[in-house]
């Protein structure tokens, strides 16, 4: 019985079909298969041969290469890292497909990580400006010029002085010496004619053939050790910027390690000037520094001097000093408007972050303040007068009083509607922004309490008795005891992305715990000389300071391009 039959659909096009035997339609696919199978038992080597050849192309089917790219995309966006690097070996198709932008880029954000989204805007968006545009076009006496050669006027040859060695491939004019003939002397007013031709065809080649100046090459980064940008972020072809996702999450992924291992660059701040004998001490502080905050561009610290300083956070150089306080500088924090500072002589200060411009002071503690947070228009301070106080940033009004601790208040925290204090009573309370009303209070600590952090989740207390305490923040509940300090732990930072706790102490050394276990994960034992007094950390460093005046830093980041990152 033939079952292959021929249809005709048209006279232009004809099909083969095998039709299925009428015993196998209710075969199932196994049954199926099975028959196969025992068919080709029957049948000599050299014909299952030939049939496992005719099958390979349908097992092994680049099912990547042959859907459109908006569906293969999908697909392997469900893939994590090492199934793409996996992927990457196979052939030089999937090794494209696997290194598609939009993979690593969401693979980049699935990590937690944050992205410097207005530094990339900015490079995105690069638009010269005419000062620029006219430095990049060639004037008419060094134009780069195609290949070409007129042997009577000029010689066009490869320029290779040190003068053209940035661009081997220009081209630069060098008119030939236009000599009479030895028969016929050459005439004064024939020589100044062809040196009028010559400069007229000179000229008219420099418009016609110069070559178009690269505007969007990415210029070398100012006080930059590492610049990655022309290399991995720059088409050259094109002439084109992007941002190479891939490489910011290599770049990222090898900061992470580094944390996990421990493995940093220590860094004096400000750095040590080189080939002078006498340190410029009108730069640095004349006592202890009580606090700090830095984000990607300065750092600014207050110290027992009565100062604020404000540092270039890149270059590690004094930009300005404030002054303003007639106490020491114990607390601040900063965001993109104002700076907020509070000072032994129990008043807070609002400066301009920009310019350092006084703007106005807030009164209304009885004694030092203690510590200072601020969010949007809203901020909180606390004293040792006992007391967290509300303050409207615009007016410069106090707006609620909070009581209820027993001693001096250390640390306050708030996010959205909650406040949490700590207090040398040994207690943590959590407060109602809106109302003014102590909602919980947190008592577990032997000794009095230095330090606080809250997230929202999260409760983060650091105290005398040398330990640290994770409470749940919602049940009150105390998740973890971190113990490894051997003094008091006098500041602590949380990070929730990271999953990550870094504590300061008396005792001289920084430590990086587990939120998740609260296991100690990093010791780094005298990691300033004296007692650490204030702390903070980002993605790739931890920047803390002490009561000796000393700022030092710890840098992941050592030998990496940051610029994109945050």
């Amino acid at each position: 019985m033939n079952h292959h039959r021929t249809i005709e659909t048209d006279e232009g096009y004809v099909e083969q079909r095998f039709d299925e035997p009428y015993f196998m339609k209710h075969w199932t696919d196994d049954q199926k298969a099975e028959f196969a199978y025992q068919l080709l038992l029957c049948i000599p080597i050299s014909k299952t041969l030939n049939v496992v050849d005719r099958l390979s192309p349908l097992l092994h089917r680049d099912f990547i290469s042959a859907l459109p790219f908006e569906i293969s995309s999908q697909i392997l966006l469900c893939l994590d890292v090492q199934s793409l690097t996996c992927m990457s070996r196979i052939s030089k198709k999937w090794k494209l497909a696997s290194e598609d932008q939009t993979l690593w880029k969401d693979l980049f954000y699935s990590a937690g990580w944050t992205s410097n989204k207005e530094a990339i805007h900015e490079y995105l968006t690069n638009k010269p400006t005419k000062t620029s545009l006219a430095s990049c076009i060639p004037r008419t006496t060094d134009a780069r010029l195609k290949p070409f050669k007129r042997s009577t006027d000029f010689d066009l040859s490869r320029n290779t002085s040190k003068s053209s060695s940035s661009n081997q491939n220009s081209l630069a004019i060098r008119p030939t010496q236009v000599y009479p003939s030895r028969s016929q002397p050459c005439s004064s007013s024939a020589s100044s004619y062809h040196h009028s031709q010559q400069q007229q065809q000179r000229e008219l080649l420099a418009h016609l053939v110069t070559e178009r100046p690269f505007l969007n090459r990415p210029p070398p980064r100012r006080h930059v050790k590492y610049d990655e940008t022309a290399i991995f972020h720059y088409k050259e072809t094109f002439d084109t910027r992007f941002i190479n996702w891939k490489r910011l999450y290599r770049n990222r992924n090898t900061i992470e390690r580094r944390w996990q291992d421990g493995r940093c660059k220590v860094k004096q701040f400000p750095p040590p000037v080189k080939h002078e004998l006498i340190v410029d001490n009108e730069t640095q502080h004349n006592g202890g520094i009580y606090c700090l905050q830095f984000d990607h561009s300065i750092l600014v610290t207050g110290s027992r001097d009565r100062n604020l300083k404000v540092w270039d956070i890149k270059t590690g150089r004094l930009k300005f000093t404030l002054e303003g306080h007639s106490g020491s500088v114990l607390c601040l924090q900063f965001d993109h408007r104002y700076l907020i500072t509070g000072s032994s002589d129990s008043t807070l200060i609002v400066w301009d972050i920009h310019t350092g411009q006084k703007i106005k002071s807030l009164v209304g503690h009885g004694e030092s303040v203690l510590n200072v947070k601020l969010l949007d228009n809203t901020v909180v301070s606390c004293s040792k007068d006992r007391t967290v106080r509300i303050w409207d940033l615009e007016k410069g009004s106090l707006e609620m009083t909070l009581r209820g601790h027993r001693a001096a208040v250390n640390a306050v925290q708030f996010k959205h509607d909650k406040i949490v204090s700590a207090s040398g009573d040994r207690t943590i309370k959590i407060w109602d922004i809106n109302t003014g009303k102590c909602i919980k209070t947190l008592d577990s600590h032997s000794r009095g309490i230095a330090c606080v952090e809250y997230d929202g989740q999260y409760i983060i207390s650091g105290s005398s008795d040398q330990s640290i305490r994770v409470w749940s923040a919602d049940t009150g509940e105390c998740l973890h005891t971190l113990e490894g300090h051997t003094d008091l732990v006098r500041t602590l930072q949380l990070d929730g992305k990271s999953k990550r706790i870094v504590s300061g102490s008396y005792d001289g050394s920084l430590k990086i715990w587990s939120l998740q276990d609260g296991k100690l994960l990093k010791s780094f034992d005298q990691a300033v000389y004296g007692r650490i007094l204030n702390l903070q950390f980002d993605y790739g460093r931890i920047v803390c300071c002490s009561n000796l005046g000393k700022i030092v830093m710890y840098d992941f980041t050592h030998g990496i391009d940051t610029q994109f990152l945050l």
